[in-house]
């Protein structure tokens, strides 16, 4: 007797195949974890470098150069120089030095000698901003001679025009174009108006023993 069973394709035999046990994943070399720590901390230096290079640096590398001296001879100049939260302008016409207070009526005008115009000096932008702040400087105990740039930092920076501030009693400085007022007791920042930069700052080093006054970059 014959018996004959219908093809099905599912009860066909399947070849063998071999059991592969599961390999576990091999540790990192050293040299993989050296690579690896390589790129990290180029990946970190290299966002270190564009904040540095977004950060405003404290002194600007605008040209100043001047020297005063007896400068006890310039009620503006030394009372800034002598009395925290006293600030004086100095700007430059006609071969003379302008040196303005908001606390005194008249200007102090100083002739130059020859001496003098022969010293290439430059007085930044448009002229100067000399004084002594209320408050001393962080990592600092007392307050120290500083000195800004009459020109509006934001204004020269976002249209590339130079106009000068007016200095007001209060240690303050106006702009009358844009609007902006900065603080001259911390470090010229922007304390009305739009937000922006602070002022661009240079070097002062005040002598009182022979009553000079330097100003660099």
């Amino acid at each position: 007797m014959n018996f004959s069973f219908p093809h099905n394709a599912h009860s066909a035999h399947k070849p063998y195949k071999p059991y592969k046990a599961h390999k576990p994943n091999r540790p990192h070399s050293p040299h993989h974890l050296l690579l690896l720590l390589s790129i990290f901390q180029f990946f970190n230096l290299s966002i270190l470098l564009s904040s540095c290079e977004k950060a405003e640096q404290p002194y600007s590398n605008i040209l100043v150069r001047l020297t005063l001296s007896a400068t006890n001879l310039i009620p503006q100049l030394n009372s800034s120089l002598n009395n925290p939260g006293e600030f004086c302008t100095i700007t430059a016409h006609n071969n003379t030095y302008v040196f303005h207070s908001p606390g005194l009526r008249e200007d102090y005008v100083h002739e130059l000698t020859e001496l003098e115009r022969k010293s290439n000096f430059v007085l930044g932008l448009s002229g100067l901003i000399v004084g002594t702040p209320i408050m001393a400087e962080q990592l600092t105990t007392q307050a120290n001679v500083v000195c800004f740039d009459i020109a509006c930092a934001n204004c020269y920076e976002e249209a590339s025009i130079t106009r000068n501030l007016t200095l007001r009693e209060s240690q303050r400085a106006e702009c009358p174009r844009c609007g902006r007022r900065y603080d001259l007791n911390t470090q010229g920042i922007v304390i009305d108006g739009p937000t922006g930069r602070s002022l661009f700052r240079y070097r002062a080093t005040f002598y009182p023993s022979s009553n000079t006054l330097t100003i660099s970059n």
